[in-house]
């Protein structure tokens, strides 16, 4: 059975105004981070004012490998290890991944699910954990950014200053994880560039076309400096995104090959229209930029005689080209790389 943990006594409480002071603290740190002027391990120093805590680690969601990177953290390796590439597959992962805007405590997660899961059973438990926090942070769009992890083999640390507190600052840690936040680049297709774009949903009359891949209303700025074609009602970019947007249930994620640059594409739906993001990435696997337009025909199907005719090469090119893909995916045939490519989200350039 599990122990009861041992209550905290008054005295060693911090009060409610400790408990605001040390949360404005973390916001001001919180800030700083995101303008380039302090970093997330700062962040971490003054949660630990709001929560006494043993182990910490803040990460950042990477749409692309799938996987956490830990922008700061204090657990042993092996813990930042299964945090980066395991929790996302967890079942209490997915029961706190799916109540956005709230924290979730060691002791609210119901015995079952703490009981399958790997995270408690093998990771927590061996380090003495008696309390905690797990809290899935998402930006103002809507995206998944990151999480934040807090331990302590201490007594409970739950008071109700505390819980109503971590709720509220879910929203200044989700900016120091989120990589568009400050949109950091220095111009319009540079590395790390993001912009914003809202894209209408079709009038009446204008379904048919939009479904075919036609112009419909532009696309209207939201933030940062758009990449060309992204604002252009007829072009083949924004094409692209109403197909998208048509197809997918949303929110979603895609990579499309675009004028020598990579481009992650997160669609949102908001109110009468889509809100797309968009940022270059670094192309994955060091593929080519031809070896990625092909990768992603290859997850339509087609042919190499197809895909030759869609980009103007030869199918011996093509086929050169897949050998390419396939030695540096480390995978054995072209379905298991466009397999690969599927779940990376990739699509076919526009």
């Amino acid at each position: 059975m599990e122990a009861e943990p041992t209550p905290m006594t008054a005295a060693a409480q911090p009060s409610t105004t400790d408990v605001l002071s040390a949360a404005l603290d973390v916001r001001e740190a919180a800030r700083h981070a995101v303008r380039g002027k302090g970093d997330a391990d700062a962040v971490l120093t003054a949660l630990s004012a709001v929560i006494d805590h043993d182990h910490a680690s803040l990460s950042r969601w990477d749409p692309m490998l799938r996987r956490h990177v830990t922008l700061a953290g204090s657990y042993p390796a092996g813990t930042t290890r299964y945090i980066e590439t395991r929790l996302h597959d967890d079942p209490a992962f997915a029961l706190i991944r799916h109540a956005p805007g709230t924290t979730s405590w060691w002791h609210d997660v119901p015995a079952p699910v703490r009981g399958a899961s790997t995270g408690f059973q093998e990771v927590l438990e061996p380090l003495g954990v008696q309390d905690g926090v797990a809290q899935c942070l998402f930006s103002a769009d809507g995206r998944y950014v990151g999480i934040l992890n807090l331990s302590t083999t201490r007594a409970r640390c739950d008071q109700p200053a505390v819980r109503a507190v971590m709720t509220l600052l879910g929203e200044c840690l989700a900016a120091v994880a989120d990589p568009l936040a400050g949109h950091r680049s220095t111009g319009p297709g540079g590395a790390g560039h993001a912009c914003a774009v809202l894209l209408p949903d079709a009038e009446d009359g204008e379904d048919a076309k939009d479904a075919k891949g036609g112009e419909g209303a532009a696309p209207v700025t939201v933030s940062g400096e758009p990449l060309p074609g992204l604002t252009e009602a007829g072009s083949p970019l924004v094409a692209l995104l109403r197909r998208t947007a048509a197809r997918r249930t949303l929110p979603a994620t895609v990579l499309v090959p675009y004028r020598q640059r990579m481009l992650e594409l997160h669609l949102t739906r908001r109110g009468d229209g889509t809100v797309v993001v968009c940022r270059t990435v670094t192309r994955p696997a060091a593929l080519s930029p031809r070896e990625l337009e092909v990768l992603a025909e290859l997850t339509q199907g087609r042919t190499n005689r197809e895909i030759a005719d869609r980009l103007y090469v030869s199918p011996r090119t093509v086929a050169t080209h897949i050998e390419h893909i396939l030695a540096k995916l480390d995978v054995p045939n072209r379905v298991a790389a466009a397999g690969r490519a599927v779940a990376w989200g990739l699509e076919p350039a526009p």
